[in-house]
């Protein structure tokens, strides 16, 4: 069906005049048959050829591919200056991490906290000095019974010797006051061999009977 403006239609019959009669009529091929021609029926003006066609539609690629190509420059060039100023704040911040920041001088500005860290510090000098002197004195002693260990262990032998060569009470406390008066006597009862410890003991008392009386 032909569809334009009356006026159209009727300036179109004053020139064609075979199309009289036909505005309103219903056309299946009119869209065929305008494409074959090449021409407009309404306006009567040339419509796009095969090769217009192709040229215009190779200009619309190459203008969609320019337009994509601006595209393409903007989008690097904005990721790029976001990656360069990332870069640039990583950077920034690995220098603030390496150069250290004075540290400030901090001290206690309560008197009360002031006092106790006073009192605190004393009293590790005094555990300090405490230690030191209980060292020092544990020290002293260990060397002083260590030197009257060994002589109190002869004695205690001596005795437990007596005993078992079978030397009654008193022997044994007679003997054991030659043993401090003389010493030597003990250190030799001890370093003889065990059958001859007994005559020993029995000479030592006997002699000093002898002197007693003398």
């Amino acid at each position: 069906m032909i569809q334009c403006e009356k006026a159209q239609y009727e300036a179109h019959c004053q020139i064609h005049k075979e199309a009289k009669g036909l505005y309103g009529v219903s056309f299946p091929y009119f869209e065929q048959l305008a494409a074959i021609y090449g021409k407009d029926i309404a306006t009567g003006e040339s419509a796009e050829g095969f090769g217009e066609a192709v040229g215009n539609l190779e200009k619309e690629i190459a203008m969609e591919e320019e337009e994509n190509e601006e595209e393409d420059m903007i989008s690097t060039g904005t990721a790029r200056w976001s990656i360069d100023t990332c870069s640039i704040d990583t950077t920034s911040s690995k220098r603030q991490k390496k150069e250290p920041r004075p540290k400030r001088a901090t001290g206690p500005s309560d008197p009360f906290a002031a006092m106790l860290q006073d009192v605190n510090s004393q009293l590790n000098s005094v555990t300090q000095h405490v230690g030191a002197m209980t060292t020092s004195f544990t020290a002293a002693m260990a060397r002083e019974a260590a030197q009257e260990d060994p002589q109190q262990k002869s004695r205690e032998n001596a005795i437990s010797e007596l005993s078992r060569l079978a030397f009654t009470g008193s022997e044994i406390v007679e003997a054991a006051t030659i043993f401090a008066k003389a010493p030597e006597h003990m250190n030799m009862m001890l370093v003889l061999p065990g059958i001859q410890r007994r005559d020993f003991i029995l000479k030592m008392l006997s002699d000093e009977k002898i002197s007693k009386v003398h």
